[in-house]
């Protein structure tokens, strides 16, 4: 699962979006800097990743953005939503 998160990083590195590009990028490095292998059952390694709240969060936003095009937005769920704010 970590290569597979770190080619959605690395494609979004490529992005049109500046911002989109930049966090891409700025997630890849800090990954490889701090995820670390370990050993798990059966002798296979896995990656142990530790990331801040917003970092995660922009992680999210990264996998959703990879999503355009791949899934087809078939309900407008944000039209169900409650209005917020004052009435």
């Amino acid at each position: 699962m970590f290569d597979l998160m770190m080619s959605v990083l690395e494609r979004n590195a490529a992005a049109e979006d500046v911002l989109t590009r930049n966090n891409a990028k700025d997630l890849m490095d800090k990954r490889m800097r701090f995820t670390r292998l370990y050993p798990g059952k059966g002798g296979e390694q896995y990656a142990s990743i530790q990331m801040y709240e917003s970092e995660a969060a922009e992680m999210v936003w990264q996998l959703l953005y990879a999503c355009i095009g791949a899934i087809e937005v078939e309900k407008e769920y944000s039209a169900e939503l409650c209005k917020g704010g004052a009435p």
